[in-house]
């Protein structure tokens, strides 16, 4: 295997990483925040304490409030300052190209993972001027799904979605060819992205802290998830339209009362108000706020029946894994990367992607994947498959196979 150190550029007379031995990965992306969770932080954190060893130099570079450099989680942390976006206020996005060669020039990247699609690509290759580096694409979003499809429910808007699903499609195909290579975390995702024109598409299945979610010996429920003789369903995540609660709702309510599960959404969102309005109807549906600490996550995890996982366009299914490394069954729809986390568990049920009968259908066959045999199987199959210093032994085969066919020396 070639070391990617070696197929290092001197830039600007600067001393290599190749001459101190040491492999130099840059991430960089504007999925990123400070204050909310989300699945790009998690893939990084881990990634940060994994890479955190002798020859390796780990940069990420995220927008911030102001510029500075901070030591986080074995890595190094490069705040640019980045305007906040409007209708995400959590979240910035990067702008300053100049301020991202200032960063390239202090760590003299060897390889380079660009994170999110919409501006940061052109600022990477502005940033590196005429620098050969590879550059490494991460498929993290859902694009079609989550930014080109408004899920609203009118005939007339049809044209318009149609429209954008074929525009994101081109743009996908257009973004990602630019890479070295393209990866991504599921067989579901890679085989639509080789079907929509993208080459060099690399499977890079991610894990799991299978140390913070795990089962507890003392689960003995939770407060905020009280047994009323009903199955308790758990979902947390974003409350937002490409998550699809409002199908994961229509099938809960679809079912008669006494057979629904009490269903906990825990989380926050652009959508709260209107989902709250659901939760007021006394149908079994209560709304959490967002949980924060990891332990208390756990503890809820441990007190549920059940996970829910209602997001056609998941390319991580990162609480997927979280709940089964928990001992958590899964329902899951049939579309996105959650198939591939719950595929050969033995604990779990899919039901079809936008059809609210088959989900009540899946409520109830959940009944039948509850109990201490299943909530070790999942388990079980969790350690078996979702083994974070795995993910990272393949990410670093892919650096190397792009800075070897790449011909960057």
């Amino acid at each position: 295997m070639v070391n990617v150190a070696t197929n290092v550029p001197n830039a600007n007379g600067r001393r290599s990483a190749s001459a101190s031995g040491e492999i130099s990965v840059v991430d960089v992306t504007s999925f990123f925040s400070t204050s909310a969770s989300g699945g790009v932080r998690t893939y990084l954190t881990a990634k940060a304490r994994a890479l955190g060893r002798p020859g390796i130099r780990h940069t990420i570079v995220v927008p911030g409030e102001t510029t500075r450099m901070d030591e986080w989680e074995g890595a190094t942390l490069a705040r640019i300052r980045s305007p906040a976006i409007p209708f995400a206020p959590a979240y910035r996005q990067l702008v300053d190209w100049r301020a991202l060669a200032d960063v390239f020039d202090a760590v003299n990247p060897s390889v380079i993972e660009v994170g999110s699609p919409f501006a940061d690509p052109i600022l990477v290759r502005l940033a590196l001027g005429g620098r050969r580096v590879p550059v490494v694409g991460f498929y993290h979003a859902d694009l079609v799904r989550t930014f080109a499809e408004p899920f609203v429910d009118h005939a007339v808007l049809s044209p318009l979605r149609v429209i954008l699903r074929m525009t994101a499609r081109r743009a996908i195909r257009s973004i990602y060819n630019r890479f070295d290579a393209t990866v991504c975390a599921s067989s579901h995702v890679a085989r639509e992205l080789r079907s929509l024109g993208v080459k060099r598409v690399h499977e890079v299945p991610l894990g799991v802290d299978l140390d913070t979610f795990r089962p507890l010996e003392s689960a003995n429920g939770h407060p905020l998830l009280p047994q009323n003789g009903a199955p308790v369903a758990l979902f947390v995540g974003r409350f937002c339209p490409e998550k699809r609660l409002d199908v994961l709702l229509d099938g809960h309510a679809l079912l008669p009362r006494d057979e629904r599960p009490d269903l906990f959404l825990v989380g926050d969102g652009n959508i709260r108000d209107s989902i709250a309005g659901r939760a007021r109807d006394g149908g079994r549906v209560t709304l959490l706020p967002y949980v924060s600490d990891r332990e208390e996550l756990v503890r809820m995890y441990n007190a549920a029946d059940y996970y829910v996982a209602p997001g056609p366009g998941e390319t991580f299914g990162l609480s997927i894994g979280e709940a089964l490394a928990c001992g958590l069954p899964v329902l899951c729809v049939a579309r996105g990367a959650g198939p591939d986390r719950i595929e050969g568990s033995g604990a779990g049920e899919l039901y079809r992607h936008g059809d609210p009968a088959d989900v009540a259908r899946g409520m109830r066959a959940m009944r039948g994947h509850m109990g201490p045999g299943i909530r070790a199987r999942a388990r079980a199959h969790a350690e078996e498959t979702m083994d974070w210093s795995v993910t990272f032994e393949r990410l670093l085969a892919v650096y190397n196979q792009v800075a070897s066919s790449s011909g960057k020396s």
